[in-house]
This record gives structure tokens, C-alpha cells and sequence, in this order.
């Protein structure tokens, strides 16, 4: 029977170290140390166990093996029989991740309490809009950063926004802008430089789904341009826009003149490229 048991756990320990690597580095994620993550998920696969196996497949060492199980009590992860000597047990992963998850929601609730409260400490002494004059122009900026700002502008945009894009490239926080002009009815109209293909199908369904018209203008070389509410546009140029990797610059203006060559610009392209139909794409040519 000792035998038995013996092959068993030899066979737990194979397990444990093929996939302990992944569990640790998750489990870290939630908040638990590297000892603590270790201990945890030995037990579960050992199940009921005394200190020396605990230590054993663990691989935590006996100076901190102790001080780890008290902290994982605590926790409520692990609990312990009173004997001689000690037996420890695991709680159910089902019930400890579920702790884990409730803890984070309850911290990002937390971070969400505390910057909004940053948010309204840091406000300028004097506002932008009295120190932004002329053309912003910023040379090697990344292409998220970019993104970004053209995130803000949407996010400000009451009535229409025009757009024209190479690829559809987005951030998580263009999208988010994208969705709330769709919640607040803004007119958000986006013109594509190439048709819609394999590469570009499914970023572009995503503005199809949401309700947005996308329309074609075919141009190799194109400013990507975003035109919002006719009072201010942003302008991004291509170094080179026919190499997959180059350099670009952008330009940011509220001024009163420039925007309204833009904006008049965008509306004439607007008109004069072709609707994209998706429902007479031939999708089952396209990539998954």
C-alpha cells in the first residue's frame, strides 16, 4: 500500500512540475507570492499532507515552508488538522480563485474611486484652450500614442467626425471613443484608402457591426486625416507610407482656417467614395 501510495505521488510530482510553471505565474498574478503559489498547488494535487511532503514537492524551503502554510491559513486558502504532527489541506480552487477575483473587483473599484478623485485635483490653472494657438506639430511618436489622441478628439465630439485610415488600425481607447459617439448619435463617417480584403475585413466589420458607413477612396499615398465638428483636425504624415516600417509625424490644429480646408476636404472625399456593401463581400474567399 505504502508503495502504491509512493508511485502515486511521484507521478503527482511529474504533473506538478509540467504544469507548475503556468499555475505559479498565474497565481502570482492574483497577488500570491512565488512560495505561496508553490505550496498551494502542491496541496491541491497532493491533497491532505504533512509538512515534509508539502516541503518535498513544493520545493519551498523548510526555513520558510512554515511561514508560508501560517500566511496561506490566514488567507483562507489552506487549513489545518491539529494532530501530531500537522496535517494541511487546500480549499477547493473553485472557492479560492473566486476570493481572488472578488478581491481584485473590489481594488479596481478602488483605483476607479481614487482617479476620479485625481482627476479632479489635477486640473490646470490656466485651461488649454487659452494656451493652444496655431499648429502642433510632434516628430516619432508612437503609433498608440497617436491613436490615443485621436481618442480624445473623439471623445469631445458632439455632431460628426470624418476619418480616413490606411488599415484601421485602433488602440483599446479609440474603440472605447468609437462606442461612445454611437451611444451619443455623433456621425462618425470613415473612409478606407484600399478596398476591403483579407487583411483589413474583420477591423473594418467591427465599425459595420457597431452601425458606422465605411466608404472607399483607393490611394496608395494619403495623410491619414481625422476632422472633428469642423473646429479642430488631426493630420498624421507618412515619411515613406510604402515601406512596412517608417517614420511619421503628426499635426494637431484649431485653427479656425486650416480646419475648415480640412473639413471641407473630407467632406468632398466623403462624397466621392464608394460604399462598402459587406453583404456583397465575398467572405468565403477572405481568411478566417
Amino acid at each position: 500500500m505504502n508503495s502504491l501510495r509512493a508511485k502515486n505521488l511521484k507521478l503527482i510530482c511529474k504533473q506538478i512540475i509540467v504544469e507548475k510553471k503556468e499555475i505559479i505565474e498565474m497565481l502570482k498574478r492574483f497577488g500570491l507570492s512565488e512560495y505561496q503559489s508553490k505550496v498551494y498547488s502542491a496541496l491541491v494535487f497532493l491533497g491532505p499532507s504533512k509538512v515534509g511532503n508539502i516541503c518535498k514537492y513544493s520545493n519551498v524551503p523548510q526555513s520558510r515552508i512554515y511561514n508560508v502554510l501560517e500566511e496561506l491559513v490566514e488567507k483562507q486558502f489552506v487549513e489545518v488538522f491539529e494532530g501530531r504532527p500537522k496535517e494541511f489541506r487546500a480549499f477547493s480552487p473553485e472557492v479560492v480563485l473566486r476570493s481572488l477575483v472578488e478581491e481584485k473587483e473590489k481594488e479596481l473599484e478602488r483605483l476607479k474611486v481614487e482617479a476620479s478623485s485625481i482627476k479632479k485635483m489635477l486640473r490646470p490653472v490656466v485651461t488649454e484652450k487659452d494656451i493652444i494657438e496655431g499648429v502642433w506639430t510632434q516628430k516619432g511618436e508612437k503609433s498608440k500614442e497617436v491613436l490615443n489622441r485621436l481618442a480624445e478628439m473623439l471623445e469631445s465630439c458632439e455632431n460628426y467626425a470624418y476619418d480616413i485610415t490606411r488599415d484601421f488600425s485602433y488602440s483599446s481607447a479609440l474603440r472605447e471613443a468609437i462606442k461612445g459617439c454611437v451611444r451619443r448619435g455623433v456621425k462618425l463617417m470613415t473612409i478606407s484608402m484600399s478596398s476591403i480584403n483579407e487583411e483589413n475585413y474583420y477591423k473594418a466589420k467591427w465599425y459595420n457591426a457597431l452601425g458606422l458607413p465605411i466608404r472607399v477612396f483607393e490611394t496608395k499615398v494619403h495623410p491619414r486625416i481625422l476632422v472633428v465638428d469642423g473646429r479642430e483636425v488631426s493630420i498624421r504624415l507618412d515619411g515613406n507610407p510604402l515601406k512596412k516600417s517608417f517614420t511619421f509625424q503628426s499635426i494637431w490644429s484649431e485653427d479656425p482656417s486650416l480646419v475648415k480646408v480640412f473639413d471641407s476636404y473630407m467632406k468632398n472625399l466623403w462624397s466621392r467614395a464608394k460604399p462598402v456593401e459587406f453583404d456583397k463581400i465575398p467572405i468565403a474567399k477572405l481568411k478566417a
